[in-house]
């Protein structure tokens, strides 16, 4: 088989070419446009938990909506303090789109044939991307754990600068070891795992009901696939976030515990003790603080991700088969 062959049949030779552009454009969208949202979003979910429902200011000001807030923050802190944390997300993107994005592309072609070769599991082959996003992301996840808890820390105030935290963490690691560089991995898995999972799932069905038959036919020059990915991103990104918005809440919680000097909540609360602590202190709404800039974080990035993955799987088939 020609290597053109089998840049057209299998995703050896797509999916890092793929991966790449993807990440690419997805960590320049994040870190760069959306890295604004991620520090309004995990400012105001540090909060959760104390009973306030909008941020408090001086003079007895008080902020009620994502513009406002990060206007807030740009003026007492500086416009700097809404880019804190990019040094460590952009180490982390390397190996974190590399694993998740291969992995899952991976896993999603072998699982699907290996459940079209057993008559029992071939109704159910849809759902193989289900699965292998739950793999692949839970791997992601755990990998750059350490380097997450640095970026939410240093999210979560004005005073958290690298070195600060770089310091408080050495002295946690020196009094109970190196699992606490991975505090906040449970509450992330239960945010990632279920949103990739809800995100490929709903994908595939946003791409073959909804967006194929309207964009599917556009051009000869791939566009309409791109469209199509686009459009599959953003929709399924959108309930996706949605629906695991409680599990970010209770993840930032998590991660700035013992490090927060807020005495709102007893420190080291696993999971459901933060959970039912949000609930007490703000109710069912609390698990959705922060919500409005999540959303506009994660739905442009995930369009952006899935069409620059999709186009970047085109150019490296045409090159392969250029290079016959």
């Amino acid at each position: 088989m020609s290597k053109g062959e089998l840049g057209k049949n299998n995703t050896f030779f797509s999916a890092p070419a793929g991966e790449g552009v993807a990440g690419t454009w997805k960590q320049l969208y994040r870190e760069l446009i959306a890295g604004p949202y991620a520090r309004h979003e995990h400012r105001w979910q540090q909060m959760v938990g104390s009973g306030a429902e909008v941020v408090p200011v001086a003079r007895g000001e008080r902020i009620n909506g994502t513009v406002a807030g990060m206007r807030h923050i740009a003026q007492t802190e500086g416009p700097k303090t809404l880019w804190r944390g990019l040094t460590p997300t952009l180490v982390a993107s390397g190996p974190s789109t590399v694993i998740y994005f291969v992995g899952y592309d991976y896993l999603r072609q072998w699982m699907g044939r290996q459940m079209k070769q057993r008559e029992r599991w071939a109704p159910y082959e849809k759902y193989s991307s289900l699965a292998a996003g739950c793999i692949a992301r839970t791997s992601a996840v755990t990998a750059i754990s350490p380097l997450e808890l640095v970026r939410t820390r240093m999210q979560s105030s004005a005073t958290h600068d690298f070195q600060t935290v770089i310091g408080d963490i050495k002295r946690e690691i020196h009094a109970g070891g190196l699992r606490i560089l991975w505090r906040g991995l449970v509450p992330t898995l239960w945010r990632d795992v279920p949103f990739s999972a809800v995100y490929w799932f709903g994908y595939e069905r946003w791409r073959d009901a909804v967006y194929q038959p309207l964009f599917g036919s556009w051009g000869s020059d791939g566009s309409g696939r791109i469209a199509v990915a686009f459009c599959s991103g953003a929709s399924s990104g959108v309930v996706a976030a949605a629906l695991t918005t409680p599990f970010d809440v209770a993840k930032t919680r998590r991660q700035i515990q013992n490090f927060s000097h807020s005495q709102s909540a007893p420190a080291q609360q696993k999971l459901p003790q933060i959970v039912r602590h949000i609930i007490a202190t703000d109710g069912v709404k609390g698990l959705f603080a922060g919500l409005a800039p999540r959303l506009m974080k994660v739905v442009p990035s995930c369009a952006i991700m899935i069409s620059s993955y999709e186009l970047g799987k085109m150019l490296a088939v045409q090159l392969s088969a250029g290079s016959e």
